[in-house]
């Protein structure tokens, strides 16, 4: 099997995603504000993104609203 790209942040075949954050308290934020499943935070080692959160099945953050489609325009 290929290896998988760095930067895909959704892994099949563990159905997880992963958003790198602040700290960890940004990863709890992130479950309680979207409704996801937090499984484990990871350790990064940069300075400003310090944690990467990864969460059960694939996660992706909502569309802002200009951004929708319009269900009209149909």
């Amino acid at each position: 099997m290929p290896k998988k790209p760095t930067w895909l942040r959704y892994d099949p075949d563990e159905d997880i995603s992963r958003h790198a954050a602040a700290d960890d308290e940004c990863c709890y934020e992130m479950e309680a504000k979207y409704g996801w499943t937090l499984k484990r935070i990871e350790k990064l080692q940069g300075d400003t993104l310090r944690a990467d959160c990864v969460f059960e099945g694939k996660t992706e953050f909502p569309q802002p609203f200009h951004e929708q489609e319009d269900d009209d325009d149909a």
